[in-house]
Protein backbone atom coordinates (compact mmCIF):
# COMPACT_ATOMS: atom_id res chain seq x y z
CA UNK A 1 0.00 0.00 0.00
CA UNK A 2 1.10 3.57 -0.69
CA UNK A 3 0.17 6.89 1.25
CA UNK A 4 -0.38 10.12 -1.35
CA UNK A 5 0.31 12.99 1.03
CA UNK A 6 -1.29 16.27 -0.05
CA UNK A 7 -1.02 19.78 0.14
CA UNK A 8 -2.52 22.89 -1.41
CA UNK A 9 -1.50 26.33 -2.01
CA UNK A 10 -3.23 29.41 -3.97
CA UNK A 11 -6.57 28.70 -1.61
CA UNK A 12 -8.21 32.28 -2.79
CA UNK A 13 -11.77 30.63 -1.79
CA UNK A 14 -14.04 32.14 -4.50
CA UNK A 15 -11.97 34.98 -5.00
CA UNK A 16 -11.01 33.73 -8.77
CA UNK A 17 -9.12 37.35 -9.63
CA UNK A 18 -6.27 37.45 -6.61
CA UNK A 19 -3.37 38.62 -9.54
CA UNK A 20 -0.75 37.18 -6.96
CA UNK A 21 -2.32 33.82 -6.62
CA UNK A 22 -3.71 33.28 -9.97
CA UNK A 23 -2.90 29.14 -9.75
CA UNK A 24 -4.64 26.84 -7.35
CA UNK A 25 -2.19 24.19 -7.07
CA UNK A 26 -2.00 20.95 -5.00
CA UNK A 27 0.44 18.95 -4.33
CA UNK A 28 0.85 15.19 -3.64
CA UNK A 29 3.59 13.10 -2.52
CA UNK A 30 2.81 9.11 -3.09
CA UNK A 31 5.08 7.08 -0.73
CA UNK A 32 5.15 3.26 -0.28
CA UNK A 33 3.88 2.09 3.56
CA UNK A 34 7.95 0.64 3.97
CA UNK A 35 9.19 4.18 3.77
CA UNK A 36 6.42 5.89 5.51
CA UNK A 37 8.36 5.47 9.16
CA UNK A 38 12.01 6.16 7.70
CA UNK A 39 10.27 9.70 5.87
CA UNK A 40 8.91 10.67 9.92
CA UNK A 41 12.06 9.80 11.81
CA UNK A 42 14.14 11.42 9.28
CA UNK A 43 12.40 15.10 9.14
CA UNK A 44 12.65 14.51 13.45
CA UNK A 45 15.81 14.08 13.29
CA UNK A 46 16.61 17.34 11.09
CA UNK A 47 14.04 19.41 13.63
CA UNK A 48 16.60 18.63 16.61
CA UNK A 49 19.65 18.74 14.61
CA UNK A 50 18.50 22.18 13.09
CA UNK A 51 16.04 23.73 15.82
CA UNK A 52 16.89 21.60 18.86
CA UNK A 53 15.35 24.39 21.30
CA UNK A 54 12.35 25.30 19.03
CA UNK A 55 11.29 21.50 18.12
CA UNK A 56 10.03 20.15 21.17
CA UNK A 57 7.73 22.95 21.50
CA UNK A 58 4.11 23.00 21.11
CA UNK A 59 3.01 23.16 17.54
CA UNK A 60 6.56 23.34 16.07
CA UNK A 61 6.69 22.17 12.55
CA UNK A 62 8.65 22.92 9.15
CA UNK A 63 6.23 25.03 6.79
CA UNK A 64 7.73 25.44 3.89
CA UNK A 65 6.83 29.82 3.55
CA UNK A 66 7.80 30.56 6.96
CA UNK A 67 11.16 28.58 5.77
CA UNK A 68 11.94 30.46 2.93
CA UNK A 69 11.18 33.83 4.61
CA UNK A 70 12.88 33.08 7.79
CA UNK A 71 9.95 34.04 9.79
CA UNK A 72 7.97 31.81 12.75
CA UNK A 73 10.96 29.31 14.23
CA UNK A 74 13.35 29.93 11.58
CA UNK A 75 13.85 34.04 12.47
CA UNK A 76 17.41 34.51 13.38
CA UNK A 77 18.96 31.86 11.14
CA UNK A 78 20.95 32.99 8.03
CA UNK A 79 19.86 32.49 4.59
CA UNK A 80 22.35 30.07 3.97
CA UNK A 81 21.12 27.71 6.56
CA UNK A 82 17.85 28.14 5.72
CA UNK A 83 18.64 26.41 2.38
CA UNK A 84 20.71 24.14 3.87
CA UNK A 85 18.20 22.99 6.19
CA UNK A 86 15.80 23.49 2.89
CA UNK A 87 17.81 20.98 0.98
CA UNK A 88 17.99 18.22 3.54
CA UNK A 89 14.01 18.14 4.31
CA UNK A 90 13.93 18.15 0.46
CA UNK A 91 15.93 15.14 0.33
CA UNK A 92 13.74 12.70 1.94
CA UNK A 93 11.32 12.73 -1.00
CA UNK A 94 14.74 11.08 -2.88
CA UNK A 95 15.40 8.66 0.28
CA UNK A 96 11.87 7.15 0.16
CA UNK A 97 11.69 6.66 -3.73
CA UNK A 98 8.50 9.34 -3.71
CA UNK A 99 6.47 10.12 -6.91
CA UNK A 100 5.17 13.31 -7.05
CA UNK A 101 1.78 14.48 -8.98
CA UNK A 102 0.93 18.37 -9.13
CA UNK A 103 -2.29 19.20 -10.59
CA UNK A 104 -4.16 22.28 -10.43
CA UNK A 105 -6.24 24.79 -12.18
CA UNK A 106 -5.66 28.60 -13.20
CA UNK A 107 -8.92 30.92 -11.83
CA UNK A 108 -8.55 33.29 -13.77
CA UNK A 109 -9.45 31.40 -16.92
CA UNK A 110 -11.84 29.33 -15.16
CA UNK A 111 -14.33 32.38 -14.07
CA UNK A 112 -14.16 33.35 -17.66
CA UNK A 113 -14.83 29.86 -19.02
CA UNK A 114 -17.77 29.10 -16.50
CA UNK A 115 -20.49 32.12 -14.72
CA UNK A 116 -20.82 29.99 -11.90
CA UNK A 117 -17.46 27.23 -11.65
CA UNK A 118 -16.96 24.88 -9.15
CA UNK A 119 -14.40 25.55 -6.12
CA UNK A 120 -11.06 25.23 -7.87
CA UNK A 121 -10.03 23.38 -4.68
CA UNK A 122 -12.73 20.76 -6.37
CA UNK A 123 -10.87 20.96 -9.34
CA UNK A 124 -7.78 20.19 -8.19
CA UNK A 125 -8.47 17.56 -5.98
CA UNK A 126 -10.32 15.71 -9.21
CA UNK A 127 -7.86 15.90 -11.20
CA UNK A 128 -5.24 14.67 -8.17
CA UNK A 129 -7.30 11.95 -7.44
CA UNK A 130 -7.69 10.54 -11.04
CA UNK A 131 -3.30 10.53 -11.86
CA UNK A 132 -2.98 9.04 -8.22
CA UNK A 133 -5.66 6.06 -9.49
CA UNK A 134 -3.64 5.73 -12.80
CA UNK A 135 -0.41 5.60 -10.82
CA UNK A 136 -2.13 3.16 -8.92
CA UNK A 137 -3.29 1.24 -11.14
CA UNK A 138 0.09 0.90 -12.65
CA UNK A 139 1.71 -0.03 -9.67
CA UNK A 140 -1.26 -2.69 -8.91
CA UNK A 141 -1.27 -1.25 -5.59
CA UNK A 142 -4.01 0.60 -3.26
CA UNK A 143 -3.66 4.12 -2.40
CA UNK A 144 -4.89 6.03 1.23
CA UNK A 145 -4.92 9.90 0.88
CA UNK A 146 -3.61 11.97 3.59
CA UNK A 147 -4.42 15.63 3.65
CA UNK A 148 -3.37 18.75 5.66
CA UNK A 149 -6.56 20.07 7.95
CA UNK A 150 -7.97 22.50 5.53
CA UNK A 151 -11.84 23.16 6.95
CA UNK A 152 -12.89 25.37 4.26
CA UNK A 153 -12.83 22.63 1.75
CA UNK A 154 -12.71 19.38 4.10
CA UNK A 155 -16.56 18.22 3.85
CA UNK A 156 -16.69 18.75 -0.24
CA UNK A 157 -13.01 16.66 -0.56
CA UNK A 158 -14.83 13.71 1.63
CA UNK A 159 -18.17 14.17 -0.58
CA UNK A 160 -16.38 14.41 -4.03
CA UNK A 161 -14.02 11.07 -3.29
CA UNK A 162 -17.12 9.10 -2.07
CA UNK A 163 -18.78 10.08 -5.38
CA UNK A 164 -15.85 9.51 -7.48
CA UNK A 165 -15.16 5.69 -5.63
CA UNK A 166 -18.97 5.13 -6.47
CA UNK A 167 -19.39 6.38 -9.91
CA UNK A 168 -16.28 7.61 -11.09
CA UNK A 169 -14.91 11.60 -11.87
CA UNK A 170 -17.63 13.21 -13.47
CA UNK A 171 -16.53 15.47 -15.84
CA UNK A 172 -13.46 16.44 -18.33
CA UNK A 173 -12.06 14.82 -21.12
CA UNK A 174 -12.36 10.88 -20.43
CA UNK A 175 -13.78 10.10 -16.88
CA UNK A 176 -11.61 7.59 -14.66
CA UNK A 177 -12.98 4.83 -12.23
CA UNK A 178 -11.82 4.97 -8.83
CA UNK A 179 -11.19 2.06 -7.28
CA UNK A 180 -7.57 1.63 -6.40
CA UNK A 181 -8.09 4.78 -3.69
CA UNK A 182 -9.27 3.06 -0.18
CA UNK A 183 -11.25 4.36 1.95
CA UNK A 184 -11.51 8.33 2.61
CA UNK A 185 -9.38 11.10 2.74
CA UNK A 186 -7.87 11.27 5.98
CA UNK A 187 -7.05 14.93 7.67
CA UNK A 188 -4.19 15.23 10.22
CA UNK A 189 -2.57 18.13 11.98
CA UNK A 190 0.23 19.11 9.86
CA UNK A 191 2.11 19.76 13.33
CA UNK A 192 1.72 16.18 14.08
CA UNK A 193 2.57 14.46 10.77
CA UNK A 194 6.49 14.78 9.54
CA UNK A 195 4.84 13.69 6.08
CA UNK A 196 3.12 16.52 5.46
CA UNK A 197 5.32 19.16 6.06
CA UNK A 198 7.73 17.55 4.00
CA UNK A 199 4.49 18.01 1.40
CA UNK A 200 3.89 21.69 2.68
CA UNK A 201 7.98 22.53 2.06
CA UNK A 202 7.85 20.30 -1.71
CA UNK A 203 4.33 22.29 -2.47
CA UNK A 204 6.46 25.98 -1.50
CA UNK A 205 9.40 25.52 -3.64
CA UNK A 206 6.96 23.69 -6.68
CA UNK A 207 4.72 26.75 -6.88
CA UNK A 208 7.53 29.18 -6.25
CA UNK A 209 9.24 27.83 -9.35
CA UNK A 210 6.06 27.64 -11.39
CA UNK A 211 5.91 31.48 -10.63
CA UNK A 212 9.61 32.43 -11.44
CA UNK A 213 8.85 30.76 -14.84
CA UNK A 214 5.62 32.21 -15.61
CA UNK A 215 8.25 35.80 -14.60
CA UNK A 216 5.66 35.82 -11.92
CA UNK A 217 8.46 36.47 -8.97
CA UNK A 218 12.01 37.20 -9.62
CA UNK A 219 14.21 34.49 -10.40
CA UNK A 220 15.85 32.72 -7.37
CA UNK A 221 18.70 30.58 -7.68
CA UNK A 222 18.32 28.56 -4.42
CA UNK A 223 14.66 27.52 -5.80
CA UNK A 224 15.44 26.54 -8.50
CA UNK A 225 18.10 24.67 -7.67
CA UNK A 226 15.63 22.76 -4.63
CA UNK A 227 12.73 22.30 -7.34
CA UNK A 228 15.69 21.08 -9.69
CA UNK A 229 17.06 18.83 -7.24
CA UNK A 230 15.06 17.34 -5.07
CA UNK A 231 10.95 17.43 -6.82
CA UNK A 232 11.28 17.60 -10.30
CA UNK A 233 13.34 14.08 -10.77
CA UNK A 234 10.30 12.70 -9.29
CA UNK A 235 7.49 14.15 -10.59
CA UNK A 236 5.19 11.54 -11.98
CA UNK A 237 2.57 14.19 -13.52
CA UNK A 238 2.76 17.78 -13.81
CA UNK A 239 0.05 19.38 -15.36
CA UNK A 240 -2.07 22.67 -14.52
CA UNK A 241 -5.63 22.78 -16.31
CA UNK A 242 -5.92 26.63 -18.13
CA UNK A 243 -9.68 26.29 -19.41
CA UNK A 244 -9.97 27.55 -22.68
CA UNK A 245 -12.65 30.86 -22.90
Amino acid sequence: MRFAYMDETGNTGRNLADALQPIHLLLTLVIDETHVTAVHEQIRDIAHRHCPDRCTEPGFEFHGQQLFAGSGPFAGMSPAVRIKLYGEILSCIGMAEAQVVIRGVHKPRLAARYPRPFHPHDIALMFTIESVERMARQGDCRVLLVADEAREVEDAALRDLRNYQQLGTTWGWKTERIDHIIDTIHFVRSDTNPAIQLTDCATFVAARQRKIEAGEVKPNEAVTDLWTTHIAPHVYEDAIWYPTA
